[in-house]
């Protein structure tokens, strides 16, 4: 599979702990499918969640936006969406590569697909 987006949207240009593509574009709204080692577990979504909330809290202040997050779990993976109506272009990317950087510190992430599903593909 050819991952043109992740070389476009700067991805490849991350250290991370897992593998992490970009699968197609939805406007401003990102949908993160992170996949474990080992499938789904309890301890996993209270680590997202927390890895998330915490990157939040860190970005977002009365000057700052980094857009609407909400972290949910799905039968084999925990769903991470990401809209960035209202979010300053400069924050955008912030907001874009800080969830994947704050998924670094989650053990046992396989990989993270973003848009995977999504309409508009290249």
């Amino acid at each position: 599979m050819d991952f043109e987006l992740d070389e476009m949207m700067g991805i490849d240009q991350l250290e991370l702990n897992f593998e992490a593509h970009v699968l197609g574009i939805d406007g401003e709204c990102f949908s993160y499918s992170v996949y474990f080692n080992n499938g789904v577990a309890e301890n996993n979504l209270g680590a997202v969640k927390k890895a998330i909330e915490d990157f939040a809290i860190s970005h977002n202040s009365e000057d700052s936006y980094i857009g609407y997050i909400d972290v949910t779990s799905m039968d084999d993976k925990i769903s991470i969406y990401l809209d960035l109506g209202n979010v300053e272009p400069e924050n955008s990317n912030v907001a874009l590569y800080g969830i994947l950087t704050a998924l670094n510190e989650v053990d046992g992430i396989e990989k993270v697909l973003i848009n995977e599903g999504c309409d508009f593909d290249f």
